[in-house]
């Protein structure tokens, strides 16, 4: 009488056998995982602050390092004063989508090897050496970025108009540069923009054809801070500004703004209005008695006439407001 094989036994096998070589493989990816970083380690000519990336440890678990699901998720290098260019090899990371380098010296253009990470959500290169132009195809970087930090380096030149197609930017920070282009409408396009600062470049009036802010900013309907700060802008504040509904910051001040304050406010969650040092005119908007959350107002030096609202006087949050009319 022939013996049979139980269903279960029969489940079992094939599990085990589907098993096993995806075991191996995960085991190959985190091998090689920790052969890139050690790579790394020795393209960086074996400095001390990561002298603990060794073999015979967890790379996981070094604290540049995070793994999510025992792939390498995020690197995170600050203030070491890294002098070389990012090499090619590092999106050889394929689960990598947190990169953070600032505070470093990490020199030349922008690193064009960063467009083979395809799952880069978050970029900070803040605080470096890198100069020339931030370049047109900054595109090929990963669709899925949300955070873009590149403050306080030497960019010149146009802000470019490809910049504006990031469908999932929320951050957008180039302050102190040496931009003495133009800032692009298209920054208009960035729908799930929440923070965007522009302030200290030598944006240069004859530089740029349209200095102004545009209309446009009124599609960022995520926005929730504004620093356009030191920028030599001129023109008007447009209406649509204060109609973004999430704004809470706004810093205009120290350019060559004019014509007169919007009216019309629907941005109830703002916290701190700048729109001082500029020549704006006419009385300041009875719409700002409405909000409640404002802890600071600026608009001292302006051209501003009539009276300063009652009720700006009685909101519960204003810690000061300063105007100077003239």
């Amino acid at each position: 009488m022939s013996k049979t094989t139980p269903p279960s036994l029969h489940f079992f096998t094939i599990l085990f056998f589907f098993t096993l070589p995806f075991h191996g493989n995960a085991q190959n990816i985190t091998a090689q995982e920790q052969t890139i970083l050690l790579q790394l380690k020795s393209y960086l000519s074996n400095p001390p602050y990561i002298s603990h990336w060794i073999p015979s440890s967890d790379h996981c678990m070094w604290p540049e390092i995070t793994c999510t699901n025992g792939r390498v998720t995020k690197l995170e290098i600050i203030n070491v004063n890294i002098t070389k260019t990012i090499p090619t090899f590092i999106c050889d990371l394929k689960n990598l989508s947190y990169i953070d380098l600032h505070l470093n010296k990490i020199p030349e253009s922008f690193p064009a090897v960063l467009y083979n990470c395809s799952n880069l959500e978050y970029l900070d290169l803040s605080q470096n050496l890198l100069v020339g132009r931030i370049p047109d195809d900054i595109t090929r970087l990963s669709s899925r970025l949300q955070v873009l930090n590149l403050s306080i380096n030497s960019f010149t030149g146009d802000i470019p108009a490809s910049i504006g197609s990031f469908p999932q930017l929320k951050s957008l920070q180039l302050y102190s540069n040496l931009f003495n282009g133009s800032i692009p409408p298209e920054i208009g396009n960035l729908s799930n923009l929440e923070e965007l600062n522009l302030n200290f470049n030598p944006f240069l009036p004859q530089a740029i054809p349209s200095r102004e802010i545009p209309e446009s900013v009124g599609n960022l309907t995520a926005l929730e801070f504004l620093d356009l700060s030191e920028n030599g802008l001129s023109g008007s504040i447009p209406n649509s500004l204060f109609l973004l509904k999430n704004l809470t910051v706004v810093y205009l001040y120290k350019n060559r703004l004019s014509g007169s304050i919007p009216r019309t406010v629907e941005a109830l969650n703002l916290e701190v209005i700048d729109l001082s040092n500029n020549t704006l005119m006419g009385t300041i908007p009875d719409d700002y008695e409405k909000l409640t959350k404002l802890t600071g107002l600026a608009l001292f030096f302006n051209q501003l006439s009539g009276e300063v609202p009652i009720g700006i006087g009685r909101l519960p949050s204003l810690i000061g407001y300063w105007v100077i009319q003239q």
